[in-house]
């Protein structure tokens, strides 16, 4: 029997909450059951607090299994400043501390290990398994077992080895980002035993989904940073050489930055990672080697200068803005060259049909940068959930669009790709229809083609964007791995016969009324901007002097709490969200301190 009160009573006790977001409770209460359980909850979701409180209330110690050292840390820091006995072991921990890690355990003060799955390698590790008491296995980033998800590791595959050493206990997992394929794949790799499965649903309401395709990136990037100066952003780029750019880029402009790609040295990565965590840099530029399992709450913005190589990544990459439930913003900037970049990545495969299955993933996102459909129903969409057909927070909704009737142009490249016996790609077809005279057009006869220069007013950048349109709408087709041929579907003669006409969308602005949103809304009351940035410089000396990132010591979402309701009394500040009973007795005398001086100072209450 789950007693209910007692749920309550911890989630409020330790992590500052009332009320259990959605998925939550039922996963915690079949994990309470010693069931299986597979939870789908998008980044920013409370995922953590599905195995964390369970492993206060069952016996013995959760054995918790983790991609990332920087996740480890982050989370057990986290763990401990809620008052939670948690330890992690891995690589980074010196001999001693290593020591004095094991002695804790074999204690039993620590509720929460955290390793990662290659310490399963280890045969003393192994060893000193079997002398434990295990309530639970939790494992974050489940994904990470399929090797259909984005970030497949192979150590993942040594999970179920450990099963009988520590007796088949039950199994938690969990992931942001897996479609059917992948949540199967997880279940049967994992040995899940007819397990619980509980898919919250994939949307993030609070991000602003945005897709640009600027002239000059470049100038895209440096206009949005000094509109953010004060914000903390991740900007992702391709490759090193990329990041390089854009980071000697950003620090002319004299912004906080850093960066991380895997050519640095260890000890560079770390250093410039804690710089961002730790706010000592607003902005980090990366590859995508950085970001898995970061949890900074505070993020601000996600860029990506460069397409990603499909929406599972670009969900997962775009979902580290905006955890702690306030408004942010993911920002994808495209143009063609992005799709070369992916596809030479992809074509290092020698397995064909792994490449099959990537290029095709690929083709998705293109899809979803051509689409003149909402954006955020696109990407529930993809991952099988009904959506909206607007959401009032994308680009593609926010953007007042002119929309213009492109048929006769639709059924000019059409008719080209059917001339051309549908043998060819996106460079033929434009050479054709611009009436190109290169050796590709020589080389393939492309005058003896009717269609030939019938699109030569037309810029090739307005060709590129329609064929984008109509692949991304279902016209068009891309098939063959290395080199990607347009084919015609059967809708398509729906256009070339005249049923349905094709319409394109230009930006004449944005509008005004949506462009002007409220971003920062707690309980529909607006708070005291000043207090705010006042109690963020409060959050951040106490950092340095605990030398724990400032998100840890409380998230923005719980400041601006403080800004609107001020609280006077230990009473009241247990009131703010976030706030549990060891964040009241750690800083409560801080912090309700401050909030009184600031309005005595300011007189304005």
């Amino acid at each position: 029997m789950i007693d209910d009160k007692l749920l309550y009573e911890n989630l409020k006790k330790y992590f500052g909450y009332d009320t259990f977001r959605n998925g939550q409770e039922e996963i915690i209460t079949n994990i309470l059951k010693g069931e299986d359980v597979l939870g789908v909850l998008p980044t920013g979701g409370g995922k953590s607090i599905c195995y964390q409180l369970p492993a206060l209330i069952k016996e013995g110690i959760t054995l918790v299994i983790s991609p990332l050292i920087s996740l480890m840390k982050d989370q057990v820091d986290s763990l401990v400043e809620d008052g939670i006995s948690a330890s992690f072991i891995n690589s980074s921990l010196a001999y001693d501390d290593y020591i004095d890690s094991i002695r804790k355990i074999r204690s039993g003060n620590i509720k929460l290990l955290y390793i990662s799955p290659e310490r399963l390698e280890n045969k003393f590790f192994l060893d000193f398994l079997k002398e434990l008491k295990v309530s639970f296995i939790a494992i974050d980033e489940a994904h990470c077992i399929s090797q259909w998800g984005h970030d497949f590791r192979p150590s993942y595959k040594l999970i179920p080895s450990i099963y009988e050493i520590l007796g088949n206990v039950p199994v938690a997992a969990f992931t942001a980002t897996a479609t059917q394929k992948v949540r199967e794949d997880i279940i049967a790799n994992l040995k899940l035993k007819e397990p619980y499965v509980k898919v919250t649903g994939f949307d993030r309401e609070n991000l602003t989904f945005k897709v640009e395709k600027p002239s000059d990136k470049m100038k895209f990037v440096k206009r949005y940073l000094k509109d953010h100066e004060n914000d903390s952003g991740i900007i992702y780029a391709s490759t090193r050489k990329k990041v390089d750019e854009l980071y000697k880029s950003i620090k002319k402009l004299g912004l906080d930055v850093s960066k991380y790609h895997a050519g640095l040295s260890e000890d560079t990565r770390v250093k410039d990672q804690d710089d961002f965590i730790y706010d000592r840099k607003k902005i980090i530029v990366a590859t995508n080697a950085f970001g898995m399992g970061i949890d900074k709450s505070n993020v601000r913005y996600v860029i990506h200068y460069n397409m990603p190589k499909d929406m599972e990544s670009y969900y997962q990459e775009a979902g580290r803005a905006g955890r702690d439930g306030e408004a942010s913003d993911c920002i994808l900037l495209y143009n063609a060259h992005d799709i070369i970049i992916n596809k030479f990545f992809i074509n290092q495969t020698n397995n064909h049909s792994y490449k099959k299955y990537q290029l095709e993933k690929l083709q998705t996102i293109i899809n979803y940068v051509n689409t003149s459909k909402c954006l955020r129903a696109f990407i529930l969409e993809y991952f099988g959930q009904e959506a909206m057909d607007t959401c009032n927070n994308c680009s593609n909704c926010l953007n007042e669009v002119e929309k213009t009737d492109a048929t006769i142009d639709s059924q000019k490249v059409l008719s080209c790709i059917y001339r051309l016996d549908q043998r060819y790609g996106s460079r033929t077809v434009i050479d054709c229809l611009k009436g190109a005279n290169n050796k590709n057009s020589r080389e393939k006869n492309l005058k003896d083609i009717s269609t030939y220069g019938i699109m030569k007013t037309n810029s090739e950048n307005y060709i590129r964007n329609l064929i984008g349109t109509l692949i991304a709408d279902g016209y068009i087709r891309v098939s063959g791995s290395t080199y990607p041929i347009l084919r015609l579907t059967e809708k398509a003669k729906e256009v070339l016969f005249e049923e349905s006409k094709v319409y394109v969308n230009y930006t004449i602005r944005e509008k005004e009324d949506l462009k002007e949103k409220i971003p920062y809304i707690v309980d529909g009351e607006d708070y005291d901007e000043e207090l705010f940035n006042h109690l963020k410089k409060v959050r951040l000396e106490l950092s340095k002097k605990r030398n724990i990132p400032p998100f840890i010591i409380f998230s923005d979402a719980s400041l601006k709490d403080m800004a609107i309701y001020k609280p006077r009394s230990e009473e009241d500040f247990l009131k703010i969200k976030g706030v549990g009973d060891k964040k009241l007795m750690q800083y409560g005398d801080i912090f309700i301190a401050e909030i009184s001086e600031f309005i005595i100072n300011n007189r304005k209450y």
